[in-house]
């Protein structure tokens, strides 16, 4: 990442990162310049880069998913999460917003169809994965989902060990979350 100094306008800084994988990236600068500094010498300041959309836009923005989701995470610390149990956790702390991708995209629930409402909250999760919001590991499906091969797991940073997880199958929940299931 290169910046330019805020005393000496024309002149560009190359960062050097400090943060961790998977932390959300921090960067050092240093102006070599003597002249014009505060204490006469080079002059040395840190950034975070802070993305536009924290991974998320449109209506993913305009319901906070970028906050909901690992707030629904954090209810499982240290375990990966199979995605229907997200969902389902989603649904349960946020019945309306939920109702609302269910009548813009609809569930499979409720009838067969390409790209549901699981498929936009499962995208997000993806697209928030990119950033390190959250962490991403593929699975096997279980239970009502598997009907898929394989599908998401997710988890908070730091990753838990891979053992540590909550499957659909082992919650025992139905899908009477989603209004008009037919299962």
């Amino acid at each position: 990442m290169i910046l330019v100094c805020p005393i000496h306008s024309l002149e560009e800084v190359h960062g050097v990162l400090l943060s961790e994988p998977g932390a959300w990236p921090e960067y050092a600068f240093t102006c070599q310049r003597t002249d014009s500094h505060p204490g006469g010498g080079p002059f040395s300041w840190t950034y975070s880069p802070e993305p536009e959309s924290q991974g998320v836009s449109g209506l993913a923005a305009e319901l906070g998913l970028d906050v909901e989701l690992p707030a629904v995470l954090a209810q499982f610390a240290g375990m990966w999460v199979e995605y229907g149990v997200v969902e389902h956790a989603y649904a349960t702390a946020r019945p309306d917003d939920f109702a609302r991708l269910v009548d813009q995209y609809g569930h499979t629930a409720i009838r067969a169809k390409r790209y549901t409402a699981s498929a936009f909250l499962a995208k997000t999760l993806g697209d928030m994965s990119r950033y390190s919001i959250v962490a991403f590991h593929a699975g096997p499906a279980t239970g009502r989902w598997s009907y898929n091969s394989q599908i998401s797991w997710w988890s908070l940073y730091p990753t838990p060990e891979w053992s540590n997880r909550v499957s659909w199958e082992g919650t025992g929940h139905d899908m009477s979350y989603v209004t008009g299931s037919t299962e």
